[in-house]
């Protein structure tokens, strides 16, 4: 069998100590959304990405298994090493044996773009190493810890006989063929130094590596000024996530199911973001809106972004009794930042009480002006179950919904 998988490597171990903050930077909001969210996204939406793996510090092991659940390509969490290098090597062995090509990007730069992955991609095709970079138009100049000019770095210089010129800064991903990575790593001399990046693994072991254009805004994300940059580039040229071809057509399927709350509980009833008169209300972590909670797992999975059990946890205090208006309009921005718009939502709520096309208008105008569409593109029906079954016995509520999206 040929190998032919692209998987990516992110190590996120580091302590990331020059940020200035109590916790790892990967968590720390850009423009409303974590750090690692953006890189993760970044490659859960490009097609040419098989699998990834993510790399992080024992402490936060479980932390980040919990978040990234909502991303299907990511393959493992494994733990990381005491540097990079080694971070990188356990990510490494932790690809299937089908890939042929790993990526490995620093989870701290959220902005990275499709065509900058395309271009790496082509690189390692082309000559088996590829890592994207940028021409240093300034003079770079060593200094020293008493902040004293050391020494001007020139920007020529004779190598095997070639007077060589162009200082270039390099960024992530760093592509390679995996079997050569792995050769790489196997002749690098540890005790007599540690690598800087995967580039200078594959430089030390002989092996060419392509330098393919860079993105000025693919910034890394060091301290906490680089926050603010990360916003100022996202608001003046916003970066294309998806690499989906615009008018592109999906479909999602969503079903939930509630069991009604004892009468004595208090509980209202919610559907479709209203409030149902009625004797009791649905049991659940949030407000159990049964009818919304169908409706978004039907746009996740139309563009494969997981489900509300992984973005919304049942164990997490943050969602105990939300409106699950709010689940809706997270998931709403979810699909946008992707590239995706809502073509149309139809849903069927099975209950025998209470009588439920009285409010239809209001949940299909609530829906609506939750995702920012015409009410013409949401439809709600209700039926029942004929007296059988939980619902039949009226125990509790369930409901399918479709829904269509585009590409943009």
């Amino acid at each position: 069998m040929t190998a032919t998988g692209v998987g990516v490597v992110i190590p996120a171990a580091g302590r990331a100590r020059r940020f200035g903050s109590e916790q790892n930077k990967i968590w720390a909001e850009v423009a409303g959304r974590t750090v690692l969210d953006r890189t993760l996204t970044a490659f859960q939406q490009h097609p040419a990405i098989s699998g990834i793996v993510v790399v992080a510090g024992a402490d936060e092991l479980e932390r980040t298994r919990q978040f990234v659940a909502a991303f299907p390509k990511v393959l493992l969490v494994v733990e990381g090493g005491d540097t990079r290098a080694n971070s990188v090597r356990k990510g490494l062995e932790a690809l299937p044996p089908d890939y042929s090509m790993v990526l490995v990007h620093d989870a701290a730069r959220p902005l990275i773009t499709p065509q900058v992955i395309d271009n790496v991609i082509e690189g390692v095709k082309r000559v088996g190493g590829a890592v994207p970079g940028l021409p240093l138009s300034d003079t770079v100049k060593r200094v020293g810890q008493d902040g004293l000019v050391k020494e001007t770095v020139a920007r020529s210089a004779d190598i095997e006989g070639e007077r060589i010129a162009g200082l270039t800064a390099v960024q992530t991903p760093q592509g390679a063929r995996i079997e050569t990575l792995k050769t790489a790593y196997a002749r690098f001399d540890f005790q007599a130094a540690e690598p800087t990046d995967e580039a200078s693994l594959l430089e030390a072991a002989g092996f060419a590596v392509a330098v393919v254009q860079g993105d000025p805004s693919n910034l890394k994300i060091t301290r906490q000024e680089d926050i603010a940059l990360a916003e100022r580039l996202l608001s003046t040229s916003p970066q294309p996530i998806a690499s989906t071809p615009s008018g592109e057509i999906r479909t999602g399927f969503g079903y939930d199911v509630h069991t009604f709350s004892d009468p004595a509980s208090g509980r209202k009833l919610f559907l479709g973001g209203v409030e149902i008169p009625h004797t009791c209300g649905l049991e659940g972590h949030s407000d159990a809106d049964v009818l919304l909670h169908a409706v978004c797992d039907a746009l996740l999975g139309a563009v494969s972004l997981g489900d509300i059990g992984i973005l919304f946890p049942n164990t997490d205090e943050t969602y105990r009794g939300i409106s699950s208006l709010k689940l809706l309009a997270i998931v709403g921005e979810r699909l946008a930042q992707a590239g995706w718009q809502v073509v149309n939502i139809d849903a069927t709520v099975v209950a025998e009480a209470p009588k439920l096309m009285p409010h239809r208008p209001a949940m299909q105008n609530a829906m609506a002006n939750c995702l920012g569409i015409d009410p013409t593109r949401v439809s709600v029906k209700a039926t029942t179950s004929e007296k059988m079954g939980f619902v039949g016995r009226r125990e509790g509520m369930a409901c399918w919904a479709t829904a269509t999206v585009r590409a943009f």
